[in-house]
């Protein structure tokens, strides 16, 4: 009997031989399984904070460079505003827009470091998503590790258990290691749900930095455009006045009497052409006041009416728009009326006014090609002339860039064009 005893309880051993191999995870592999994810953890996690660190050294020294540049700003500011409570003259205003000029060097020089400290934030933040997803790996392998193996273990029996144990304290111990296994993995699964909504809230932040990041490429790409006008509005004027004060003041008696022959000129022809106006544009004769765009105005608005940034504002308003547009661009009327010019002025270039009814007038400056022959009837949308405004080029006068300088006359005096027109949108 004891012998038939020993053969059967071999037999059971070498059938149930997972069995001991479950008891012996439970008691060195587990442990075993568990202190290596700490210390691949520890090793993954000392590695990316070195990076993260360096990472963050580096916009530490954009930073600082930003307050550096802000100082610079602030210097060229207080400069302008100095040169522009002293008494107008050429070299005042030549002397404004080389400080404007430096300051927007040094606000695109900010935009450039402020996109590489968002860049260098950007990968701090993909190697924090990179890691968060490594340790999310590891867990979701080392609870499915605890999961197979408390189902083996659960498939036991007690008296099975009893037949293998030396004793029954030890079966109590085992049914205490089956509880804090089963703690342990209760905590791995809250770690890997707190993990996860980490991870959701960081790629939120990236999502966040990359709109961020395309704001800035955008107002870079402005700002250095801006930086290329007052470049050449400074260049057009040089060339313009031959650096002397006394053809700077001929440009400026140029302009104040075109602007007072304008609006004398609009009443005088508003008074003859009446009944022939009100036949060319119905709707304006009606004061249904509605003008086209000249030229396509979706790549933007590069100066405005009376705009407050008008490199040469401290001499004079700026009397209309000016719409970006390549030289060559053909212009059309915004309505219909009576071509009472094309003229040749230092300021506007070559330039032509079209009479409309209902006392308003339209002006188109800086144009590289006449069409539209002046004592001639031009129909809403017919081509005037093609534009120009590339400095040192014909016609071109004093201009900041390829452009059409757009105004729009009410009885004689400058208003508003973007009053008179259709809401469109602009190219960023």
């Amino acid at each position: 009997m004891m012998i038939r005893h020993t053969i059967g309880m071999c037999h059971w051993v070498k059938k149930n031989s997972w069995y001991m191999m479950f008891v012996m995870c439970s008691f060195f592999c587990i442990p075993v399984l568990m202190h290596a994810q700490e210390t691949d953890t520890n090793v993954d996690d000392q590695s990316m904070k070195v990076q993260i660190d360096s990472l963050n050294s580096e916009i530490d020294k954009h930073q600082s460079r930003i307050k550096e540049i802000d100082a610079l700003v602030t210097k060229y500011q207080n400069k302008i505003k100095e040169q522009e409570n002293k008494q107008s003259s050429l070299e005042n205003e030549l002397v404004i827009l080389e400080n404007q000029s430096k300051k927007k060097e040094f606000d695109i020089e900010r935009t450039k470091v402020q996109l590489e400290s968002l860049g260098l934030e950007i990968r701090v933040l993909q190697d924090q998503v990179l890691n968060q997803s490594n340790i999310l790996k590891r867990q979701r392998s080392y609870v499915a590790d605890l999961i197979r193996d408390l189902h083996q273990a659960d498939s036991i029996s007690i008296f099975q258990v009893l037949l293998y144990e030396p004793s029954l304290s030890a079966f109590f111990d085992r049914l205490e290691e089956k509880k804090r296994l089963q703690d342990n993995l209760f905590d791995a699964m809250q770690k890997v749900k707190t993990k996860k909504s980490d991870l959701e809230a960081i790629k939120q932040k990236q999502d966040t930095k990359k709109i961020e990041i395309e704001k800035q490429n955008k107002i870079l790409r402005k700002e250095q455009l801006a930086l290329i006008a007052e470049q050449n509005f400074k260049a057009s004027l040089i060339g313009e006045t031959k650096m002397k004060q006394e053809e700077l003041d001929r440009v400026m008696y140029e302009l104040q009497q075109q602007q007072q022959s304008t609006s004398q000129d609009i009443s005088d022809l508003e008074s003859t052409l009446k009944d022939k106006l009100d036949t060319v544009d119905a709707a304006l004769s009606r004061g249904d006041i509605l003008l086209n765009w000249p030229v396509d105005a979706s790549k933007g608005i590069t100066a405005t009416f009376h705009d407050p940034t008008y490199p040469f504002r401290n001499l004079f308003q700026h009397p209309g728009i000016d719409i970006r547009a390549s030289v060559g661009t053909a212009i059309h009327a915004a309505a219909g009326g009576y071509v009472a010019w094309n003229k040749k002025g230092r300021l506007y270039g070559n330039y032509l006014m079209v009479v409309h009814p209902g006392n308003v007038a339209t002006v188109y400056a800086h144009i590289s090609k006449f069409i539209a022959k002046p004592d001639t009837y031009v129909q809403r949308g017919d081509i005037l002339g093609l534009t120009g405004g590339q400095p040192g080029s014909p016609g071109a006068g004093l201009s900041t860039g390829p452009h059409l300088h757009f105004e729009v006359r009410q009885n004689g005096i400058p208003v508003n064009p973007e009053n008179f027109l259709p809401s469109i949108a602009t190219d960023d």
